[in-house]
C-alpha cells in the first residue's frame, strides 16, 4: 500500500524543532485519542461516509500524525482526526501514523493542516486565534506562524469584540463581509443591527455598501440616529481632509492681502471630508494623504485594518477601492 507523505513537510514548516521519529508505524486503534484542543470543531457528515469508503476499499493512504498522551501506551491526534474517524467507521484495527515529538507548535500544525485543506470554518479559526492571543501571542507571532497576512489575522481576531448578532452571520457570510459590518456597527450599532435582523447572509460587496452608507451618514446627515451626529471614524478609519473650490477663496483672500488665520476660517478654507480606501497585497485600509512618506514621493503612508500604527508602502502597489465623501 503505498502512502502520501506530503504532509512529513509541512510538519517541518510549522515547527523547527520538531520531528517525526523514523517511518510510518501501525499503531492500534484503540490506542489513538482525539485532540480535545483540535482547532476543527465540526465534520461533515456526508464527506466523512465517502471518506469511509474509500478507506474500506483502498486503506489509509496518507498516515496521520501522533504525538506521545501523557498516559503511558497512548497517542493523541496531532492531524488526521477526519481519516482516525474514518477509519473506524470503516472498522480498521490499525492505523499508520507517524509519531510527531510534542511541542508548542502542535497547535499551529493542526491549524496549518486545516488551513491548507479549506476545512475549517470562520468560527473555528477565530477561536483559534482567540485562544492563542489569550496564551500571549501577539497578531504578529501568529501572522508569521500560520503564513497568512496580518489584516487577516486582525479580521479573525476582532470576532471575540463582535456582538452575538453578528458572530451568528459568519454562518453564511465570509470573515470579510462580517468584519465591514463589525466596523459600521461601531459607528451606528443600531442601524447595523437592524439591518442583520432583515437579512440572514451578506455577499463581499454588499457589506462593504451597507457599511459605506453607514459612514456617510454617521459624518454628514443631521438626521442621523441621536448621538451619531460628529462622529469621530473608528480606529482603523481616517478622514483627511482636501481642499477643493474653498481653496480658491482662500487665495482670493491672499491676493487682497486678507489671508485668514482663525481656526474658523481655516476650517471654511477645507473641503469635504474624505476617507480612501486601498488596498495593499492580501491587505486593505486607509490612504493618509495628509502625511507624507519619510521614504520619498515614491512611497505612500497606509493605515491598514486592524493596525495601530502607519506603515509606508510603494505607491505602486496599492490600488485604489472607493473614495468615502462625508
Amino acid at each position: 500500500m503505498a502512502l502520501d507523505l506530503s504532509f512529513k513537510q509541512l510538519i517541518a514548516a510549522a515547527e523547527d524543532d520538531a520531528a517525526t521519529i523514523g517511518q510510518p508505524t501501525c499503531i492500534s486503534i484503540d490506542r489513538i485519542d482525539e485532540d480535545p484542543d483540535q482547532p476543527r470543531r465540526s465534520f461533515d457528515e456526508q464527506k466523512l461516509e465517502e471518506l469511509a469508503e474509500s478507506v474500506l476499499q483502498h486503506g489509509v493512504l496518507q498516515p496521520i500524525v501522533l504525538r506521545q498522551a501523557t498516559e503511558e501506551g497512548r497517542y493523541v491526534i496531532v492531524m488526521g482526526a477526519r481519516r482516525y474517524r474514518a477509519a473506524k467507521r470503516a472498522g480498521l484495527r490499525d492505523l499508520p501514523a507517524f509519531i510527531h515529538a510534542a511541542g508548542s507548535a502542535d497547535r499551529y500544525v493542526q491549524m496549518i493542516e486545516n488551513i491548507q485543506r479549506d476545512d475549517l470554518n470562520a468560527p473555528e479559526i477565530a477561536a483559534f486565534i482567540a485562544d492563542r492571543l489569550e496564551q500571549g501571542d501577539n497578531q504578529a507571532d501568529i501572522s508569521r506562524k500560520l503564513g497568512k497576512p496580518r489584516d487577516w489575522v486582525s479580521r479573525y481576531a476582532s470576532v471575540q469584540n463582535m456582538p452575538e448578532f453578528l458572530r451568528s452571520k459568519l454562518a453564511g457570510s465570509s470573515i470579510r463581509a462580517v468584519y465591514e459590518l463589525y466596523q459600521a456597527w461601531r459607528e451606528q450599532p443600531t442601524a447595523v443591527e437592524t439591518l442583520c435582523a432583515a437579512q440572514e447572509s451578506f455577499t463581499d460587496a454588499y457589506a462593504r455598501q451597507l457599511a459605506r452608507e453607514v459612514r456617510a451618514k454617521v459624518r454628514g446627515s443631521p438626521a442621523d440616529d441621536e448621538g451619531t451626529s460628529g462622529a469621530e471614524p473608528p480606529r482603523g478609519q481616517v478622514a483627511p481632509q482636501v481642499a477643493s473650490q474653498p481653496i480658491e477663496r482662500g487665495r482670493k483672500a491672499d491676493a487682497a492681502g486678507k489671508r485668514p488665520n482663525s481656526s474658523v476660517n481655516r476650517r471654511e478654507r477645507m473641503g469635504p471630508s474624505l476617507t480612501i480606501r486601498v488596498r495593499h497585497q492580501d491587505r486593505t485600509g486607509c490612504l493618509l494623504i495628509d502625511r507624507l512618506a519619510s521614504r520619498g514621493p515614491r512611497h505612500a503612508v497606509l493605515l491598514i485594518d486592524g493596525a495601530e500604527v502607519a506603515e509606508e508602502v510603494p505607491a505602486s502597489t496599492i490600488t485604489i477601492e472607493e473614495i468615502v465623501s462625508a
